[in-house]
């Protein structure tokens, strides 16, 4: 859980996740020279030159009268202005070099301040010195390393935003294919000189490269309309302002104006799904869940699909998703979920495995009464089941 709190009036927001002081952690241990003071020494030099360098995306912001939310997380940090709209393509690119000139910026200041204080015959204390030193070190290396044209470090924004606004989609495309080789480059190198933190975060670039670029290849003209794009949100807005209906229909709209493909369309197509779950409607967010790969759906968005599949009695959609759902989130819910699916099956055995995961995830015994059981209660699994129940 992100711990946050609120600046210059609410304007800059800063959260924090516990796993960002691990990646501090870690990048201490690579800097440090051994020793346990040293390591969170140089741990909390990291974490000031991060929130340095997003506050530097902020300050961006601020300047275009926009407020931003920062979020220090296990690879860093992100910065996000409030309203994206006000950022085209040069007022982006400008917010993508920001951090990088923050952070090289308060590398010179600091160079400047020790060179001055040499001409003065001022002795700065070595303690002091020692951290000047680290904040010289981590801001040069994180700033030049931020510049690499891999995502999701600012360089790579920078160039997939340059590239994309000059030549669409395939520009991006061109973005993420350089991205995943030089990312791939990246992580084999750092791994032969045994960088834990720089194999594992290169590598993790690698990889998000190639799941954008798995994106992007479903993308259309229509996911460069910005009118477009702003839609979805437009229609979460009325969501929350209980105009429901119309939010739909915003999003029926816009499925029709993306021509049946690209991103927008199934990011709609999601939303839309999702609020006629909503509404009860199961049928129709059935029939469109049926159209998104079960890989792009976020785990709410499985659960709903489960149970529409399961009041479709599409029982075999169900208990697949029934059982990614209850890896992903083991309860009482989705193991009741998963054994009902089996049960429409007529499978027995697995309907009673997922009736026993469910009780021991406090399932109560009375739900075995259910109506979805009935057809398996002369069965000797489900006998053996509800006679044990009786013994305990």
């Amino acid at each position: 859980m992100a711990s946050g709190a609120g600046f210059l009036g609410g304007r800059i927001t800063v959260s924090t996740e516990p796993f960002f002081w691990l990646m501090a952690g870690i990048m201490g241990m690579s800097f440090g020279r051994g020793s346990p003071q040293e390591i969170i020494l140089w741990a909390g030099v990291v974490g000031f030159s991060v929130l340095f360098h997003e506050l530097g995306h902020a300050a961006v912001c601020l300047v275009w009268g926009e407020g931003a939310d920062i979020i220090l997380h296990g690879m860093g940090g992100a910065t996000r202005p409030r309203d994206v709209s006000k950022f085209g393509t040069w007022r982006t690119a400008i917010l993508n070099l920001a951090g990088c000139a923050a952070g090289l910026g308060l590398a010179v200041v600091i160079i400047a301040a020790l060179v001055a204080a040499k001409k003065a015959g001022v002795a700065v204390p070595p303690h002091l010195k020692k951290v000047a030193v680290g904040l010289i070190e981590i801001n040069v290396w994180f700033s030049l390393f931020n510049l690499l044209p891999v995502g999701p470090m600012d360089g790579g924004k920078l160039v997939a935003g340059l590239l994309s606004a000059r030549w669409g989609v395939n520009g991006l495309r061109a973005a993420n294919v350089f991205g995943v080789v030089l990312g791939t480059a990246l992580a084999l190198w750092f791994a032969g000189r045994k960088a834990i933190y720089g194999t594992v975060l290169c590598g993790a670039m690698a990889v998000g490269e190639a799941r954008a670029l798995k994106r992007s290849w479903s993308m259309t003209a229509a996911d460069s309309d910005e009118t477009l794009k702003a839609e979805p949100a437009r229609a979460a807005e009325l969501w929350e302002r209980e105009r429901r209906e119309e939010a739909v229909e915003v999003l029926k709209a816009l499925r029709e104006k993306t021509g049946g493909a690209g991103l927008i369309y199934m990011d709609a197509t999601l939303q839309l799904a999702f609020y006629e779950y909503m509404l009860g409607r199961t049928a129709e967010a059935y029939s469109l869940f049926k159209l998104i790969p079960e890989s792009d759906l976020p785990p709410a968005a499985k659960h709903a699909y489960a149970d529409a599949a399961l009041k479709g009695k599409d029982f075999e959609v169900a208990l697949r998703l029934g059982r990614t759902n209850f890896h992903d989130s083991p309860g009482a819910d989705t193991g009741l979920a998963a054994a009902r699916a089996a049960a429409g099956l007529g499978d027995a055995r697995e309907t009673v495995q997922w009736l026993k995961a469910a009780l021991r995830q406090g399932l109560e015994p009375a739900e075995l009464r259910a109506k979805e059981f009935d057809a398996l209660r002369g069965s000797e699994e489900f006998r053996e089941l509800e006679d044990d129940l009786k013994k305990a």
